[in-house]
């Protein structure tokens, strides 16, 4: 019976209905328009066909409609059909009518379930799409009628609100993780930045958290201490703020030295100055201080500055440096500021960005200036190429070639660091990479010089070089830190193809002056490395977390991994096989294991670029070893890759050395020490409360280790002080018995990890306040 009941159906149901709903059930002739005859003499205000069948993909793939947006003249239901068919038969010019519902071509909501079942009749394609015209006009002029309602449009990811996910904690305060980045007490940092993966250490600040809320327990009472006695010391270097410059030259002797330190390093691959002319203002600054400008002396203080992180390897100009960098900003901001629109002038603001990241003043926040040079700098029309400006000579048409593309270097690098978009456009400027000279090519006069052909190596061979891998670097940092940017994994792949395209484009083209007369030295060579590898590490970052329980992104895994890996090894070489040891000889502080070369010492002394790099990847590293040891199933001891691990412990040593050589923040040091311990317990097999006990008692001793070098710093400055009048000076003593006095408060919340800068949980020495230096975000 239920067969032949089929059969009677499918035979009334063979003839597909041509007619309008609202014909059909009046039984009068339809005209198959829309609307149709009848409808409009009867005033129905909707005229709503049945779809003949079910959905048939392969007719419609080729129909390209866009959603329409929900109005008011819309159901919700019809709304949600729409929006997810992306077509529509039914026209709707108020709620009335609901009885002829929103039919799409995939039959969710067919008039009669039966027809749209048994039979696939041909159906009039044109007409559909007539239809669907007819529709989205009708619609979008009942739209116009309502302002109020009127589509607006979007981007993708607007459709959903923005998640915004806030972490409590007792030490770090409340971290809010948004789409694409973080938002710590007033600072919003962007992809790139690094504190976007600290929520993957969970686990190790919470087991710290639990152990430090009793404010009598031993690590509060120590880091309390310990941040009284790094403000005395911070204190101590802080120079008297004064309007007389260039008192605080050293000797012709030192000042060679720092000098050498600077153009050697930086000024090898990030041009700013012209060396001669630089040389030649020297040589008359020694001869007749009173007979340059005051703009030179300026000048002078801050390439010294930078030169002072690799003279020596205990830093032991750093409170020149910081005295060179107060004055720096003060003279920029004195009055008569439009004579400092000039080429000296601007190489000043070049150089007070490096000199602030090299001193460790405000380093965080050297992206805010950076700004303010890019400015600065259109507003002298260096956004311009010299060409398509009055004529001028060569030197000035190289050397502003030359300084807007150190302005892009650095609005890139600071971008990355800062975690803040980069604000370059290319279609905001026309002026072309400088050309191939060598410096004694370019003077002030109008001598014809040709650039020497790219296969010649010349004073600007690896800036050049360097400017090649730009739009890819650039397009990077676009991705990570632009709040528009719509990030995929298909295009997160397709920037690492095309950076990986430069970056071999970069390798091959600087080997080939490996056999030649003149070839690139190997700070520049490391150097360029580290700028460029950083990329593939950032670019993959975000999906590093993921990836660990996400097989999909096993790539970005594999890609941050050895990249970290690679970028610790290119500034330490040997770290990977030989780790330096943890705790350095008796007596020997300060000097103790020290890389004698100038990359490491800018890692040691320095913080910017060199300092986040290494941070980031021993965070990596951490990480990674955390995840292999408890992936390792094996019957035996959880095994890591070896190379990992001394890295790790590298890492540790290497932020303690910058406790030994004058660092103050001894919370990077506690932090890492914890990772390694967890990462060695995981080796042992421990679990549970011994896991737990193992972090704390590796983070205690770090406390402890960094008290005790503080101290004697703190004690060797009191010897040499010539006066005590300062109210940084007090009682050494006194401090130090207030053990059982020691009151803790609301205010102490982040005394061991306030996450607004990299110098607090990695160690990076934020450099005495000045006019222009970064807030105390810590209010201890």
């Amino acid at each position: 019976m239920d067969e032949v009941q089929n059969l009677k159906t499918d035979r009334r149901r063979r003839r597909p209905a041509l007619s309008c709903v609202s014909c059909r059930r009046s039984k009068i002739r339809c005209d198959r328009n829309l609307p149709c005859g009848a409808c409009v003499r009867s005033k129905h205000k909707t005229c709503v066909y049945e779809p003949q069948g079910p959905a048939r993909h392969s007719d419609i793939s080729s129909v390209s409609v866009g959603p329409l947006q929900p109005t008011d003249g819309v159901s919700s239901n019809d709304a949600e059909t729409t929006g997810t068919s992306g077509l529509a038969f039914a026209h709707h010019v108020d709620g009335s009518h609901e009885e002829h519902s929103t039919h799409s071509l995939t039959g969710s909501t067919p008039v009669d379930s039966t027809s749209s079942q048994t039979h696939e009749p041909s159906f009039d394609v044109r007409s559909l799409l007539d239809r669907i015209r007819e529709l989205e006009r009708r619609l979008e002029e009942r739209t116009d009628h309502h302002p109020g309602t009127k589509s607006i449009p979007r981007t993708p990811n607007a459709a959903t609100e923005p998640i915004v996910a806030t972490y409590p904690s007792y030490l770090a305060g409340e971290l809010h993780t948004m789409n694409k980045s973080v938002m710590s007490k007033t600072r919003y940092l962007g992809q790139s930045h690094w504190m976007n993966q600290i929520g993957n250490f969970k686990c190790v600040l919470e087991i710290f958290d639990h152990h430090v809320r009793d404010k009598k327990s031993e690590p509060i009472v120590l880091i309390n201490k310990a941040k009284a006695l790094a403000r005395t010391i911070k204190a101590q270097r802080t120079p008297e703020l004064s309007f007389k410059f260039g008192t605080n030259i050293p000797s012709r002797e030192i000042a060679d030295k720092l000098v050498e330190g600077y153009l050697r390093t930086l000024e090898s691959v990030i041009r700013v100055l012209h060396v001669p002319s630089f040389r030649k203002e020297y040589e008359n600054f020694w001869s007749s201080p009173e007979s340059v400008d005051l703009s030179f002396v300026i000048q002078l203080q801050l390439v010294m500055a930078i030169g002072s992180a690799v003279y020596d390897e205990n830093f032991t100009m750093r409170k020149s440096a910081i005295q060179w960098v107060y004055e720096a900003q003060c003279w920029l901001i004195s009055p008569v500021p439009k004579t400092r629109l000039t080429l000296t002038a601007l190489q000043v603001m070049i150089l007070l960005c490096f000199a602030q990241e090299a001193a460790c003043v405000g380093p965080d926040l050297v992206w805010i200036p950076v700004g303010q040079v890019i400015r600065t700098a259109i507003f002298m029309g260096l956004h311009r190429d010299p060409k398509k400006l009055p004529n001028m000579n060569r030197f000035c048409a190289e050397m502003r070639r030359r300084l807007w593309n150190t302005i892009l270097e650095l609005a890139l690098e600071t971008s990355i660091d800062a975690g803040g978009p980069p604000r370059i456009h290319s279609e905001e400027y026309d002026t072309c990479a400088p050309s191939n000279y060598d410096d004694d090519q370019i003077t002030n006069d109008d001598d014809p010089a040709e650039p020497k052909p790219p296969e010649k190596f010349t004073d600007m061979s690896i800036a050049l070089a360097l400017r090649n891998t730009f739009p890819a670097r650039l397009a990077i940092t676009r991705s990570l830190n632009d709040i528009n940017a719509q990030n995929t994994y298909d295009e997160t792949i397709r920037l690492h193809s095309q950076l990986s395209a430069a970056y071999k484009t970069l390798s091959q083209y600087l080997q080939k002056f490996v056999l030649t007369d003149r070839q690139p030295t190997g700070f520049q060579r490391r150097f360029v490395d580290l700028l460029v590898r950083r990329y593939f590490m950032a670019l993959h970052i975000p999906y590093f977390g993921p990836a660990m329980t996400e097989p999909a992104y096993a790539f970005s895994r594999k890609t941050v991994v050895e990249m970290a890996a690679k970028l610790w090894s290119t500034v330490f070489p040997s770290a990977a096989l030989n780790p330096r040891p943890r705790r350095p000889p008796p007596n020997d502080i300060g000097s103790a294991h020290i890389n004698k070369d100038d990359l490491a010492r800018f890692s040691l002394c320095s913080a910017g670029l060199f300092r986040s790099i290494l941070s980031q990847a021993s965070m990596v590293v951490g990480l990674e070893l955390q995840h292999q040891l408890q992936e390792d199933d094996g019957l035996g001891p959880p095994t890591p890759r070896m190379d990992l691990l001394n890295i790790l412990r590298d890492s540790t040593a290497w932020i303690f050395n910058r406790i030994l050589i004058g660092e103050t923040n001894i919370k990077g040091y506690m932090f890492t020490a914890g990772l390694l311990a967890q990462a060695e317990a995981l080796m042992n097999s421990l679990k549970g409360a011994e896991l737990e006990e193992a972090i704390v008692r590796a983070g205690c001793d770090a406390v402890r280790e960094s008290f005790e070098v503080l101290k004697q710093r703190l004690e060797s400055n009191v010897d040499e002080a010539t006066t005590t009048t300062s109210d940084a000076q007090f009682n050494f003593d006194t401090m130090m018995a207030v053990d059982d006095d020691w009151e803790y408060d609301n205010s102490m919340q982040n005394v061991l990890f306030d996450f607004t800068s990299i110098e607090s949980v990695l160690g990076v020495n934020p450099g005495a306040g000045s006019i222009m230096a970064p807030p105390d975000f810590s209010q201890w």
